[in-house]
Protein backbone atom coordinates (compact mmCIF):
# COMPACT_ATOMS: atom_id res chain seq x y z
CA UNK A 1 0.00 0.00 0.00
CA UNK A 2 3.09 2.07 0.77
CA UNK A 3 4.01 1.84 -2.69
CA UNK A 4 0.59 3.03 -4.01
CA UNK A 5 0.81 6.44 -2.22
CA UNK A 6 4.31 7.47 -3.23
CA UNK A 7 3.17 6.12 -6.63
CA UNK A 8 0.35 8.47 -6.60
CA UNK A 9 2.55 11.23 -5.04
CA UNK A 10 5.26 10.84 -8.01
CA UNK A 11 2.14 11.05 -10.17
CA UNK A 12 1.39 14.35 -9.50
CA UNK A 13 4.69 15.96 -9.43
CA UNK A 14 5.40 14.42 -13.26
CA UNK A 15 1.66 16.01 -14.04
CA UNK A 16 2.80 19.24 -12.54
CA UNK A 17 6.30 18.84 -14.43
CA UNK A 18 4.68 17.72 -17.60
CA UNK A 19 2.16 20.93 -17.69
CA UNK A 20 5.19 23.17 -16.81
CA UNK A 21 7.44 21.87 -19.70
CA UNK A 22 4.89 22.17 -22.40
CA UNK A 23 3.43 25.50 -21.26
CA UNK A 24 7.13 27.31 -21.19
CA UNK A 25 9.42 25.10 -23.32
CA UNK A 26 7.39 23.02 -25.74
CA UNK A 27 6.46 24.31 -29.62
CA UNK A 28 3.18 24.33 -29.04
CA UNK A 29 3.33 26.51 -25.63
CA UNK A 30 -0.05 24.53 -24.48
CA UNK A 31 0.19 23.15 -21.07
CA UNK A 32 -3.51 21.26 -19.88
CA UNK A 33 -3.59 22.47 -16.04
CA UNK A 34 -2.50 26.10 -17.31
CA UNK A 35 -4.54 26.79 -20.04
CA UNK A 36 -7.75 25.52 -17.77
CA UNK A 37 -6.53 28.15 -15.11
CA UNK A 38 -5.81 30.63 -17.23
CA UNK A 39 -9.18 30.24 -19.25
CA UNK A 40 -11.23 30.48 -16.23
CA UNK A 41 -9.54 33.40 -14.74
CA UNK A 42 -10.66 34.94 -18.63
CA UNK A 43 -13.90 34.02 -18.22
CA UNK A 44 -14.61 34.91 -14.77
CA UNK A 45 -13.07 38.10 -15.81
CA UNK A 46 -15.52 38.39 -18.63
CA UNK A 47 -18.74 36.73 -16.63
CA UNK A 48 -17.91 39.90 -13.59
CA UNK A 49 -18.13 42.61 -16.67
CA UNK A 50 -15.46 44.50 -14.61
CA UNK A 51 -13.79 47.44 -15.56
CA UNK A 52 -11.59 47.86 -18.24
CA UNK A 53 -8.53 48.98 -15.71
CA UNK A 54 -9.72 45.36 -13.54
CA UNK A 55 -10.00 43.02 -16.44
CA UNK A 56 -6.46 44.38 -17.93
CA UNK A 57 -4.73 42.81 -14.04
CA UNK A 58 -6.05 39.30 -15.45
CA UNK A 59 -3.27 38.36 -17.05
CA UNK A 60 -0.95 39.24 -14.58
CA UNK A 61 -2.78 37.72 -12.13
CA UNK A 62 -3.24 34.45 -14.24
CA UNK A 63 0.23 33.86 -14.49
CA UNK A 64 1.11 34.59 -10.72
CA UNK A 65 -1.90 32.10 -10.12
CA UNK A 66 -0.65 28.96 -12.49
CA UNK A 67 3.01 29.34 -11.11
CA UNK A 68 1.73 29.29 -7.69
CA UNK A 69 -0.23 26.02 -8.98
CA UNK A 70 2.69 24.51 -10.18
CA UNK A 71 4.44 25.05 -6.77
CA UNK A 72 1.49 23.86 -4.55
CA UNK A 73 0.80 21.14 -6.86
CA UNK A 74 5.01 19.81 -6.76
CA UNK A 75 5.07 20.53 -3.03
CA UNK A 76 1.99 18.32 -2.15
CA UNK A 77 3.07 15.48 -4.46
CA UNK A 78 6.73 15.37 -2.84
CA UNK A 79 4.65 15.39 0.80
CA UNK A 80 2.69 12.64 -0.50
CA UNK A 81 5.49 10.43 -1.86
CA UNK A 82 7.17 10.89 1.95
CA UNK A 83 3.99 10.39 3.97
CA UNK A 84 3.49 6.12 4.00
CA UNK A 85 7.36 6.29 4.85
CA UNK A 86 7.24 8.28 7.94
CA UNK A 87 5.51 6.62 11.17
CA UNK A 88 5.20 9.70 12.81
CA UNK A 89 3.34 11.71 10.02
CA UNK A 90 5.81 14.65 9.75
CA UNK A 91 6.51 15.05 13.52
CA UNK A 92 9.85 14.55 14.81
CA UNK A 93 10.81 14.27 18.28
CA UNK A 94 13.24 16.43 20.30
CA UNK A 95 16.95 14.58 20.57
Amino acid sequence: MEWLVSLLGAALIMAALRDLFHTLWHPTRHGGLSRLVMAALWKLARHLRARRRVVGLVGPLAMVTVVGMWAVTIILGWAIVYWPHMPEAFVFAPG
